[in-house]
């Protein structure tokens, strides 16, 4: 019997006494505990921690004691496990780079396979609509109410509708995400205007699918693989050569899933394409043409699955794009890359737990004295838009793809 059989059948024995034994990079992952050294630098910097303190929650120590513990005591940190945002704090400032999000996405995972009782109920619900629709949000009952509201959004900030397209061998294939395509609606229409005043060769998806990171998130990962095949399948046949997103979590996860399942196809958020594909001259021209409004106070809020899951430099682009707009003046909140708690799908099943993470950050907003507060992510800028409404604040809240198409010296 060669290793490769001796390792199925062992597989075998295991799945008959409810064990799955660890892949390798799962392996990996479980492994780079025995790197931890009790530090405590991922309890004190964890946002949930700060919100909640550690009798609710943990933190990263304690989730990664939890994993290495044997099978019986491991489902009883599913009281915890899904309070974390999987913003990746703990994972920045380890100096042994414990990968706890990775963690964490692999104990859900257990979980959702061998106790899926175990799983909150709202994320049971928010598999059924991305089984029944391959989409994170309920599409719209009735299509006439979604152009409704789409046009009512594009009145209330000014811009023009561009007409969708779907055309095989354009260069870019604008993937606005599941939140911009049925709730921020605007957001989808600002890329589209901007994608347009630039001349770019775009095109959009004949039906939109989600890229699997909320089924990730949840544990499901036969359904992800699902989902990335068909998301594949449609990119391919367009045959474009670049994409270009606007929802950090998407953004994050499709490079993931490029560069592990060898697209060949590199993925960019808009920030990234407008500065390294269109040029922060180009872009400076175009928005020195547009100078009526008065000057504008701006703040920052820098999206977790960007900074820490992609690269830092996509928020030195914002800046750098805010910078080169005439009659903004921005002001840095001292927790501009602090969670907003939206993260992980917490926000969906422990609005509680997210509202105390965002507290802090509405707070220094607040303190900065801005007009308004804008991040390039729809998850992130609906988190803020709705905490900064619930204290009453008066600082107006821009997804930062919105607050671009709005610099821009449109014509109508």
């Amino acid at each position: 019997m060669s290793e490769d059989e001796a390792y199925e059948y062992v597989k075998g024995t295991l799945k008959q006494e409810g064990i799955i034994p660890y892949n390798k990079h799962e392996l990996e992952v479980v492994k780079s505990i025995e790197n931890c050294i009790n530090c405590g630098l991922c309890i004190n910097h964890c946002p949930v921690v700060r919100a909640v303190g550690v009798d609710r929650f943990t933190g990263p120590r304690g989730i990664a004691v939890e994993l290495s513990r044997s099978a019986p005591e491991f489902w009883t940190s599913v009281d915890r496990i899904y309070l974390c945002t999987g913003c990746g704090t703990c994972r920045e400032v380890c100096p042994n780079n414990v990968d706890i999000p990775e963690l964490v996405n692999l104990m859900r995972a257990r979980i959702y396979k061998q106790h899926p009782e175990l799983v909150p109920a709202s994320l049971h619900e928010q598999m059924e609509i991305l089984n029944k629709h391959d989409l994170a949000f309920e599409p719209w009952d009735d299509p006439e109410e979604k152009i409704e509201s789409r046009d009512m959004r594009l009145e209330r900030i000014g811009l023009p509708f561009v007409e969708d397209r779907v055309k095989a061998g354009a260069d870019v294939l604008f993937y606005p995400g599941c939140q911009a395509e049925e709730r921020s609606q605007e957001v989808r229409e600002a890329a589209k205007v901007i994608l347009e005043h630039f001349n770019v060769s775009y095109t959009l998806l004949d039906e939109m699918s989600c890229c699997g990171l909320p089924t990730t998130l949840i544990g499901d990962h036969e359904k992800t693989e699902d989902l990335s095949q068909k998301l594949l399948k449609k990119i391919k046949d367009l045959g474009v050569k670049k994409i270009v997103t606007t929802c950090a979590g998407c953004t994050s996860n499709l490079n993931e899933l490029a560069i592990k399942e060898n697209w060949n196809i590199p993925v960019y958020h808009m920030l990234e394409y407008l500065v390294e594909d269109i040029g922060i001259d180009t872009l400076a021209n175009e928005f020195g043409k547009k100078r009526e409004g008065s000057q504008e106070k701006v703040t920052v809020h820098d999206p977790c699955h960007l900074i820490r899951h992609t690269s830092r430099q996509v928020m030195d682009y914002a800046h750098m794009i805010l910078t080169a707009i005439p009659l903004v003046e921005v002001r840095e909140s001292e927790l501009h890359d602090s969670c907003c708690g939206g993260g992980g799908l917490v926000g969906r099943h422990a609005p509680d737990v997210a509202r105390g993470v965002v507290k802090s950050n509405v707070a220094e907003i607040e303190s900065t004295g801005s007009d308004r507060v804008v991040t390039p992510c729809p998850l992130c800028t609906a988190q803020l838009e709705e905490n900064l409404f619930r204290e009453g604040s008066k600082v107006e809240v821009d997804d930062l793809t919105v607050f671009i198409a709005k610099s821009l010296p449109l014509e109508g």
